[in-house]
């Protein structure tokens, strides 16, 4: 039996007397896409920031390709092929889109070609030609290049959310967490970020995706997974958990029946 890419087990984590994450397991292969739902309060973040290494959790293990990581931090997990984005995208505005990228594709994540300086190539090309190479390929795939000289203060909400994904994509992912990348954009651009979770999920990467617009979620993920007051509640087919009673009575309310089956625009 393959070893899936990520398994997280028994994860815990409180601030003093609130609980964020209760004995949490899941587990995620490569190619396969997680929508983490559940209302506001539910540890959703906090769960990411566990995987990310960003926050360490107080009981229970994160394994990434087999390796027990729990207690590595967010740039050693980044080393090993874990990247996120932020909801709210905070890009250095005074770089251009593609000075963005670079930043990540020189300082951050994964190296190809072993152990030389940071950037460097197994085809042999030196470490700012490698960095170059992937921010130009991060540009590429989320469909940014021609913004590539643009002020990154100055984008639009929809591109400002494609340069936060073409930041981690920089860096070589694998394992690649979403937060809420879908909100606040309109319903004629879910779709394009819709394709584009696709697209990545279909090339290999792994993706957990927290997300509060449902039928964007259902349109990508595999398996869906609701927490609330830092548990697991449901977990498994997207469409039969937000129909679960207990999914329902904890977050969807009476909205569960106006969920469509696909994103405007995108097909079943």
């Amino acid at each position: 039996m393959t070893e899936p890419l990520l398994r997280v087990t028994g994860v815990a984590k409180r601030f003093g007397r609130v609980v964020t994450a209760r004995d949490v397991s899941f587990e995620l292969s490569a190619g396969e896409a997680l929508g983490l739902v559940g209302p506001n309060g539910a540890g959703k973040t906090t769960l990411l920031d566990v995987v990310a290494g960003t926050l360490r959790a107080d009981a229970g293990t994160v394994t990434l390709d087999g390796q027990d990581v729990t207690r590595l931090g967010a740039a050693a997990r980044a080393d090993r092929g874990v990247a996120r984005s932020y909801q709210v995208p905070r890009p250095f505005g005074g770089l251009t889109v593609f000075e963005n990228v670079l930043v990540g594709a020189s300082f951050a994540g994964r190296r190809p070609g072993g152990g030389g300086a940071p950037g460097g190539r197994a085809d042999g090309a030196g470490p700012a030609e490698g960095a170059r190479d992937r921010a130009w390929h991060a540009l590429a795939v989320t469909d940014l290049t021609g913004a590539a000289n643009t002020p990154s203060g100055s984008l639009r909400l929809l591109d400002r959310k494609r340069l936060e994904v073409a930041r981690a994509l920089a860096t070589g992912p694998r394992l690649l967490l979403l937060d809420e990348i879908a909100g606040g954009l309109t319903d004629r651009e879910l779709p394009q970020v819709v394709g584009l979770v696709r697209r990545l999920r279909d090339d290999g990467v792994a993706v957990v995706w927290i997300e509060h617009v449902l039928h964007a979620l259902l349109d990508v993920v595999d398996r869906l997974l609701c927490l609330a007051a830092g548990e697991v509640i449901a977990q498994g087919d997207p469409h039969e958990v937000i129909r679960s009673p207990q999914v329902v009575e904890v977050y969807l309310g009476s909205t569960v029946d106006s969920v469509p089956d696909s994103v405007p625009g995108e097909p079943a």
